[in-house]
């Protein structure tokens, strides 16, 4: 019995270590400041270049997602639109589509632009 509850108290301190060291769920609040924002939450945006857009969020922080390449035509025709999948647009999982053009063009990273 005692070597029962050892095994069973083992067990259970190795699956707490292991749920500790795993990355945090897309959901998770560490997930969500480093590579994701809500769509909803946006203001504002402003395009910066073809591989650049800043996004303002209504908590008062921007985002910039740099996209891996150029995405032609995107500061010319200064406007996209996007079919958001979920809750969350997340770093190098969505594409956007460039008006006048429809050229399709995948996101690159987001980063938190510092405060001023």
């Amino acid at each position: 019995m005692k070597a029962d509850l050892r095994i069973s108290t083992a067990t259970l301190v190795l699956a707490t270590c292991l749920s500790a060291c795993t990355s945090p769920s897309p959901t998770s609040p560490a997930s969500i400041q480093n590579s994701c924002i809500n769509p909803t939450e946006i203001t504002g945006q402003t395009i910066v270049s073809d591989q650049e857009i800043q996004f303002e969020l209504r908590n008062g922080e921007t985002w910039v997602n740099k996209f891996p390449r150029a995405c032609p035509g995107l500061k010319l025709a200064g406007g996209f639109s996007w079919e958001v999948r979920g809750t969350l647009v997340c770093s190098n999982q969505e594409r956007i589509i460039v008006q006048e053009t429809g050229t399709p063009c995948l996101i690159g990273e987001f980063s938190r632009v510092a405060a001023k």
